[in-house]
């Protein structure tokens, strides 16, 4: 019976995690490829930035760099505006996103 118990809590923790991730590639369907499009090119509105190629662990510095206000070029009052409505894990689900490109 505990080992009936145990499982089932394990596929239960699972299965609420699993019910509670951020789809990366939707946010970023909806957040950034109107201007860094497939993350191969970039529109004038993104700023020549092109995403693809660049690590996870540097798409998550810069995007909470922008959120919090520390990081930024030419385009930094967009990505403010953009980033600053994010969560942490929302960030780091298109960061991962934008890693696997």
């Amino acid at each position: 019976m505990r080992k009936l118990l145990a499982i089932l809590t394990v596929i239960f923790c699972f299965g609420v995690t699993a019910a509670f991730a951020v789809d990366g590639g939707a946010l970023y369907k909806k957040r950034c490829a109107k201007c860094h499009r497939d993350g191969t090119e970039s529109s004038k509105a993104g700023g020549g930035v092109v995403l693809k190629g660049q690590s996870s662990g540097e798409i998550s510095m810069k995007m909470n760099g922008y959120a919090d206000g520390s990081y930024g070029g030419k385009k930094k009052k967009t990505m403010v505006r953009i980033a600053s409505k994010l969560k942490g894990q929302e960030i780091n689900a298109i960061a991962e996103y934008i890693g696997s490109m």
